[in-house]
C-alpha cells in the first residue's frame, strides 16, 4: 500500500474494522432510527483488512488510525482487544483510538487498562448533541462542562492519550474552553465539524466557530467524512469547506481520513482520495506531506 511518489502518501486517520459475525454493533442494528448517516445496510457487514485493502489498492494509504466503532459498548476493552489482535495478525490498524465514557466514575481504571495496549493513543466519546433526537448520540448538550466528564478528561494527558472530538459546532465554543482547560491535552476535531446543516445560515454559524476553536494550539482537525450531512455531496461543493477548515488550523494541525467503511454510503474511494489530494494540490511539497502524512505520525505517534 505504499504509493509510488512518496510525497503523495497518505495516512488514514480515520477508518473503521467491525465483525458483525462474532460481536454487537448497536448502531448497526437494523431497528434503529436512520441516523445521520441514513440507511446503513450497505455496510451493515463485516469489514475486514482484506476488504480495507482492497477498497484502498492503489490510492496511496500507508497507515492508518482505528476510530472506536461500538463493538459491544458495554465491554469497552473488546474492541481493544479485538483490534489489537487483528493489529498482529494483519499489521494494522497502526493505531487505536478507544473508547471509554469519561463520565463514569470508574473511567480512570478503564483509561489505564486502554493504555496498557502498545497500538492504543486516543479516546473518543461522541459528543454530538442536536435538537432533532435523530442526530443526538450524547446524553446531554453540555457533558464537557461536567465535573465528573472532566474529571475522567482530566486522566487523558497523564497516561499519553489524545482525544478524538466529534461534535456539531454549536457546542465548539464549550470545546474551546476545555481545550484552554487542558492545555497539555491533545485534541482532534474530526469530520471538520459535522457540518450538518448546510443553508447559509448554518454554514456561516460554523465557519465562524470553526475560527474560534483554532484559536486553541492544542486542537487539530481531520479532514475526513465528506457525506455526513451532505449524502449527495460534490467535490466542488466540499473542497470550499475544506479550504476553510485548513485556512484556520494551518497545515501543521490538519490531517486526513476516510471514514472507511461508513463513508462508502455516499461515495466511491477514489472519489474520497482525490477530494483529499485536491485540497493538498496547491500547497508546498512540505505542506502537503505534513497534511497528509506527517502530522498523523505525530499526532499518533505511529
Amino acid at each position: 500500500m505504499r504509493p509510488v511518489d512518496e510525497s503523495w502518501a497518505i495516512v488514514d486517520t480515520h477508518q473503521h474494522f467491525q465483525s458483525l459475525s462474532d460481536a454487537a454493533y448497536p448502531w448497526l442494528d437494523p431497528g434503529r432510527p436512520p441516523p445521520l448517516e441514513g440507511d446503513l445496510a450497505p455496510i451493515r457487514r463485516d469489514y475486514l483488512p482484506a476488504d480495507y485493502r482492497r477498497d484502498m489498492e492503489g490510492l496511496g494509504i500507508v497507515k492508518t488510525v482505528h476510530v472506536q466503532n461500538g463493538r459491544n459498548p458495554y465491554d469497552p476493552l473488546d474492541e481493544t482487544r479485538w483490534l489489537s489482535r487483528l493489529a498482529r495478525q494483519e499489521g494494522m490498524p497502526d493505531a487505536i483510538v478507544a473508547y471509554a465514557d469519561l463520565a463514569d466514575p470508574d473511567a480512570g481504571r478503564l483509561l489505564e487498562a486502554h493504555a496498557g495496549f502498545p497500538r492504543v493513543r486516543g479516546i473518543r466519546q461522541i459528543l454530538n448533541w442536536h435538537d432533532d433526537p435523530r442526530l443526538r448520540t450524547a446524553p446531554g448538550p453540555d457533558l464537557m462542562e461536567s465535573s465528573q466528564w472532566r474529571c475522567g478528561f482530566a486522566r487523558l494527558a497523564p497516561l499519553g492519550l489524545s482525544f478524538d472530538l466529534q461534535l456539531y459546532w454549536p457546542q465548539m465554543d464549550m470545546a474551546l474552553a476545555l481545550a484552554r482547560a487542558f492545555p497539555d491535552t491533545s485534541i482532534v476535531l474530526e469530520h471538520f465539524g459535522m457540518v450538518a446543516d448546510r443553508s447559509a445560515e448554518g454554514l456561516a454559524g460554523w465557519r465562524s466557530a470553526i475560527n474560534r476553536l483554532a484559536l486553541a494550539p492544542n486542537v487539530s482537525v481531520k479532514l475526513c467524512g465528506f457525506g455526513l450531512g451532505a449524502p449527495a455531496w460534490k467535490i466542488e461543493h466540499t473542497l470550499p469547506l475544506l479550504r476553510h477548515v485548513l485556512d484556520g488550523f494551518g497545515p501543521g494541525r490538519t490531517m486526513v481520513g476516510t471514514n472507511m467503511p461508513v463513508d462508502l454510503l455516499f461515495a466511491a474511494p477514489a472519489k474520497i482520495v482525490s477530494t483529499i489530494r485536491a485540497v493538498v494540490q496547491d500547497m508546498s511539497e512540505s505542506e502537503r506531506v505534513a497534511v497528509l502524512c506527517t502530522n498523523a505520525e505525530r499526532f499518533y505517534r505511529i
